[in-house]
């Protein structure tokens, strides 16, 4: 393994190369130099596979490090993307959640690099950012590692890997809502070729909404071994478990029956007492990398995800007319009891290295990826609440909805059963003209076969896309880089249209252009980019079948254009800000405002300071704030700002005490109103922690 010395050089060079580092160094006499960091902490290869910089990818990339994880508490993922400039966290839901960037849903996710999309473009339960070192978020279309290329966003989770000497820390919490949680990770060298790390957590607690609970254990080992001197094995194993009293599946009516637009207390909810969902989502992993000399290496890697889940949920529907505003009568319901298994099989081997030629160096990367999916799951009806036609009277909102006999299972209409086969072949370069000069060339060919039914309705596809890549940086001065990128896009969809036939695949494109600047003597980095993306045959929900409960879509094009600007790094001494502006316009085909739930303007500014005169006392605070949204043409949200604050107290070298205050101001605000419905977030909370290191 790494000595100790090359260790903390090699972060060194990192940091002073990505200008995102090294914003304050505090020295213990039992262990290493703590680098707070907000921002890239190495090279990244989600964009490309190439070991490039944030400053030298043609991409507008966004790193949430696991310094600002920690200073704002962001103790799972939602809580954590709402942080990233350009990313809206549509939490249609308590527990369902979809994630968009430039207009559309993200629908790429990776783990360490690797992975395959999402298959229902969604996240169900809560992931703990316990096990995560990092999240990068790289937006735009990154077909090349992602199989397919989709104009939003790829998020790549970077797992906590063994460090070179003994490290640890033990975090006990405690907060709003009868919220506690029990954080351990160790980590360090086993053998003098072997190193391990451990993480553990537990948290569970209440929440502002009525009848809500969540109860999550996260458990996460990973051993690395220096087989020979130029051989390695990683081999990783994690679960996720989450068990949720009182879900709501759909949320609260965005309207009355007056037409006027629904106000309720923040503590509203449409779930009964009897609903839940218990998720349990287990990943494994193995990786060999083999040094082929100085200059090359292969790596094979195969990873295999499961994700188990059963619910009981009862949704409320306007299906028959939107409440009463006194009564609140009118509403219709739902209840079902739904089970699934999803699992996935990934394997990629790549050849990656450098070469020299007309005296320049130069990167390739190319490989073979697979990836083996089955969908399975069944939902089970109450025969009295299955076709939206039954009034559930006026105190839905009491939770006391009994619960239902569940009766009606009819295998043919009432399951999900579908196998897919993602194969492809692709390859990225990075070509050196001159030393200021590069050009980035790649593509993916993916072959996806897909056969079995969902609900009534057929998922067979067979579909083959070959997506090309150019990107193109410039340093015109030290410090100063001009690029330039360009993506075609390949999506195909599992939704159907009104016949219960499958949509078929968004195809398009994807444009950005723009400028990074080094500040601070190279410690942190401005972006600003201009973006266009093109989608044809995109799914808009259109409505839901009141026979199988199957979503509807039409296929239609779309438009999306704007600007972000992004600043990331140590701007002052002492001062680490995360910080980012975007500004969007989306169109359908005949030049009309479309996807209005999503917010066209967004500011993001996340920021911690160690203060000179009181060296142990680190302060700092964040605003998120969004314009209004609209659910079609009618504004639902008008615009509002969030602000949280953090302060954090050496005590010892190893003793922290830690404050996080959440919407301080208290705003009242509702979650997406993507499906139309919307429940509000949190109120004003607080969170108090306590932690020792070693």
């Amino acid at each position: 393994m790494k000595s100790i010395a090359r260790r903390a050089t090699a972060l060194s060079l990192t940091a002073a190369c990505c200008g995102l580092a090294n914003a304050q160094e505090v020295e213990t006499s039992d262990r290493l130099e703590v680098f707070r960091v907000y921002g890239e902490q190495e090279e990244t290869r989600s964009a490309t596979k190439l070991d490039l910089t944030i400053f030298e990818t043609p991409q507008v990339v966004s790193v949430v490090s696991r310094d600002q994880i920690e200073d704002f508490s962001l103790r799972e993922v939602n809580s954590l993307l709402k942080y990233v400039p350009g990313v809206t966290v549509e939490q249609v839901e308590t527990d369902r959640t979809y994630y968009t960037a430039r207009g559309f849903d993200i629908v790429n996710f990776q783990y360490d690099g690797v992975g395959v999309p999402f298959s229902y473009g969604l996240t169900q339960g809560h992931d703990d950012t316990a096990i995560y070192e990092q999240v990068e978020v790289i937006k735009g279309a990154t077909g090349l590692v992602t199989g397919l290329a989709n104009p939003s966003a790829t998020i790549n989770y970077v797992r906590k890997r063994p460090t070179d000497v003994l490290e640890s820390y033990v975090t006990a919490s405690a907060g709003s809502w009868d919220t506690f949680r029990l954080e351990g990770d160790i980590s360090g060298p086993i053998t003098d070729r072997v190193g391990g790390r451990l993480v553990v957590a537990r948290e569970e607690g209440e929440s502002h909404l009525d009848r809500y609970a969540d109860e999550r254990n996260v458990f996460y080992g990973v051993v690395s071994a220096d087989l020979t001197g130029s051989t390695r094995l990683n081999l990783g194993y994690s679960i996720n478990e989450d068990s949720i009293d009182g879900t709501s599946s759909g949320a609260l009516p965005l309207f009355y029956s007056n037409g006027q637009v629904s106000d309720y207390d923040v503590s509203t909810s449409t779930a009964p007492y009897w609903a839940y969902r218990d998720t349990t989502q287990t990943r494994a992993f193995v990786e060999l990398e083999q040094d082929l000399n100085e200059n090359w290496m292969v790596k094979a890697i195969y990873t295999q995800n499961d994700k188990e889940q059963e619910v009981e949920n009862f949704y409320l529907s306007e299906a028959l007319s939107y409440p009463d505003p006194v009564t609140q009568e009118g509403l219709v319901g739902i209840a079902s009891q739904y089970a699934a298994d999803d699992q996935e099989k990934i394997a990629d081997l790549f050849i990656s290295g450098t070469f020299e030629l007309f005296g320049q160096q130069h990167e390739l990367v190319t490989g073979f990826n697979t990836a083996d999916i089955k969908l399975t799951a069944h939902s089970v009806y109450a025969s009295r609440w299955q076709g939206y036609d039954d009034p559930v009277g006026g105190n839905w909102a009491s939770g006391l909805t009994p619960r239902p006999t569940y009766d009606v299972f009819d295998p043919a209409n009432q399951t999900t059963n579908i196998d897919q086969q993602q194969d492809s072949f692709y390859f990225s370069t990075r070509l050196k003209a001159t030393d200021r000069i590069a050009v980035l060339l790649g593509a993916r060919t993916v072959e996806i076969e897909q056969d079995g039914l969902s609900y009534g309705a057929p998922q067979k596809m067979s579909e083959t896309e070959t997506v090309p890549y150019i990107g193109a940086t410039w340093e015109v001065i030290t410090g100063t880089v001009l690029y330039a990128s360009y993506s075609e896009v390949f999506n195909p969809q599992t939704w159907v249209d009104a016949s219960l036939q499958p949509l078929g695949p968004v195809q398009g494109e994807s444009t950005e252009v723009g400028v990074k600047q080094e500040l601070n003597d190279g410690l942190s980095v401005l972006t600003f980019a201009l973006f266009e993306s093109r989608q044809e045959n995109f799914g808009e929900w259109v409505t839901r079948d009141q026979n199988t409960g199957l979503n509807i879509y039409r296929g239609v094009e779309l438009e999306s254009e704007g600007f972000e600007i992004e600043l990331s790094g140590e701007v002052l001494p002492g001062m680490n800000l995360s910080m980012g502006y975007t500004d969007l316009s989306m169109e359908d085909e005949n030049g009309e405002d479309t996807r209005t739930f999503i917010p066209t303007r967004q500011f993001k500014v996340a920021g911690a300071y160690q203060i000179p005169s009181l060296s142990k006392l680190r302060v700092g605070g964040g605003v998120t704030w969004q314009n209004e949204i609209y659910f079609g043409t009618e504004e639902v949200q008008g615009s509002y700002a969030l602000v949280d604050l953090f302060a954090q107290y050496d005590v010892t070298h190893n003793l922290t005490l830690a404050l996080n205050l959440n919407n301080v101001t208290d705003e009242k605000y509702r979650e997406s109103p993507e499906w139309g419905q919307a429940n509000y977030g949190a109120p004003s909370n607080v969170l108090g922690s306590i932690t020792w290191r070693y």
